[in-house]
């Protein structure tokens, strides 16, 4: 700093001005690198999925369910919303299905989690690679298929193949989805027409 104190002037802003380079230079990097660390996160979400094979055994319409979602965060969580948790699915657009299911992950000892799966039109081709469908359909319950019976799927991990019944909700108009968790879609499923809906004349 003396240096600088006792230099002509172009000196010391010439100084300047190379550590203000090498910080802008430090920033637009940094925020670069930030940017794909986060992009790189979000592609790991789900990749246990990628390529996963679908068997469908049967399609369902089904009523609107009359209460939330199983899978809602609960209010003793610091993330619960007390606008969107624990709230009926009763929104306007969504029509409901009953999808019944076996799903391989390409990896038969992948750990996946089955509550994290949604639907997205099958014709969805993403300009991005994490880009989301803006017609993305959530699960609102799930039965695992075990011993010969129909079991509540609970959140949480499970590994290689499960056979699963999942209600999921559906943007009206579509004729057919596939199975989607960000950045992996997979599978093929045809839609029937869906249930009238409430005070519908048809």
């Amino acid at each position: 700093m003396r240096f600088l104190l006792n230099s002509p002037w172009w000196v010391a802003l010439a100084v300047f001005g190379f550590f203000a380079g090498y910080a802008l230079y430090w920033f637009l990097t940094f925020q670069r690198r930030f940017e794909k660390i986060c992009h790189d996160a979000v592609l790991e979400v789900g990749k246990e999925l990628e390529a996963a094979a679908v068997e469908v055994h049967a399609v369902q319409a089904a009523p609107c369910p009359q209460g939330p979602s199983p899978y809602d965060i609960q209010p003793d969580d610091e993330g619960y919303d007390e606008e969107a948790d624990g709230q009926p699915w009763d929104e306007d657009g969504y029509s409901y299905y009953w999808i019944d299911a076996t799903i391989t992950p390409a990896d038969p000892n992948a750990r996946w989690d089955p509550t994290s799966l949604t639907v997205i039109p099958a014709d969805f081709e993403p300009d991005d690679e994490v880009e989301i469908s803006p017609h993305l359909g959530g699960m609102h319950s799930a039965e695992r298929y075990a011993n010969g019976r129909w079991v509540p799927l609970p959140e949480g991990e499970v590994r290689g193949p499960r056979r699963l019944r999942m209600l999921f909700a559906v943007s009206d108009g579509l004729k057919a989805v596939k199975f989607s968790v960000i950045a992996y879609h997979f599978g093929h499923v045809n839609l029937p027409g869906p249930l009238p809906k409430a005070g519908s004349r048809f």
